[in-house]
């Protein structure tokens, strides 16, 4: 049986949230360094998220995917049951049951009441977003890693070894930028406003902190904890599925799991050096 512990030595998880923690600490010097490091974690992650559905079509359409055990050949195709356990990171993508809208339009709801912290106008928001041109090299490897051929099972477990890596480490990141930009600021400035601001929805009102939370916090288990166990189970039925043994399958798993360590561990680098460049502009100026 395929577990997260066959991945541990392809993910350096230790390297990875230390980059993410010193990024999130250069982040609170300042509210327009707070706004600014959001922005580009908001781009980041939504590169995650309208990708997913892509590699479940993928994986759904294939036909390496057979159960052996099948009284008809014809019909052993299984790959829509293992596309289902990758689908199921996107469910509250798309919808939050409690707001009834998607994480990006919770994200954004997040970045205005940044934007309003801060104090930026709206030439100052468009200036930081016309800056992030070296984000894109990034977002568009995260898509790539996501993509497959139907016809190659290497291809497709190496994408859902990438999947099986973001899900898994997901969970971290909220959880470490819950702790520096909220738990570590909870009675200062930043902390009470966000406790006196509310994101208002049709089907309901919750805090704009609210995408950060559901995530996962130091001490809540958040949507990520069921999406990477569903994306392990995902590799299972693979190895199950098709005629590769399940030591195949980690190893092609593992070199996705790779590629998530290495572009986690780029873009909270290259963020913090935006930062640090950005502070030292504010204080030139």
């Amino acid at each position: 049986m395929i577990t997260l512990d066959d991945f541990q030595a392809y993910l350096n998880a230790d390297d990875i949230n230390a980059a993410m923690k010193s990024a999130c600490q250069a982040a609170i010097a300042s509210p327009e360094l707070m706004h600014l490091f959001m922005e580009r974690f908001v781009k980041y992650s939504s590169s995650y998220s309208h990708s997913v559905p892509t590699l479940c079509g993928t994986i759904g359409r294939s036909e390496q995917f057979c159960d052996p055990q099948a009284a008809i050949a014809r019909h052993s195709n299984r790959g829509m049951d293992v596309a289902a356990k990758v689908f199921s990171a996107s469910i509250e993508e798309f919808q939050d049951p409690r707001t009834g809208v998607s994480h990006r339009t919770l994200a954004y709801a997040l970045l205005d009441e940044l934007v309003a912290y801060a104090g930026l106008s709206d030439a100052a928001v468009e200036r930081v977003i016309e800056a992030e041109s070296w984000l894109d090299d990034m977002t568009q490897f995260v898509q790539a890693a996501y993509r497959a051929e139907p016809n190659s099972l290497e291809q497709m477990v190496r994408a859902m070894g990438f999947h099986a890596a973001a899900e898994t480490i997901g969970g971290n990141e909220f959880s470490i930028i819950n702790s520096i930009f909220f738990s570590g600021q909870r009675e200062g400035d930043f902390g009470q406003f966000i406790k006196q601001h509310k994101a208002r929805f049709a089907a309901g009102t919750v805090s704009p902190w609210y995408w950060i939370v559901i995530h996962g916090t130091s001490t809540t288990e958040g949507v990520e904890l069921g999406h990477a166990d569903d994306a392990i189970q995902a590799l299972n039925l693979a190895a199950r599925y098709s005629s590769v043994s399940e030591g195949q399958i980690v190893e092609w798993a593992g070199q996705g799991v790779r590629q998530l360590a290495s572009i986690q561990t780029r873009f909270f680098q290259r963020v913090q050096q935006e930062i640090r460049e950005s502070a030292g502009l504010s204080v030139a100026a």
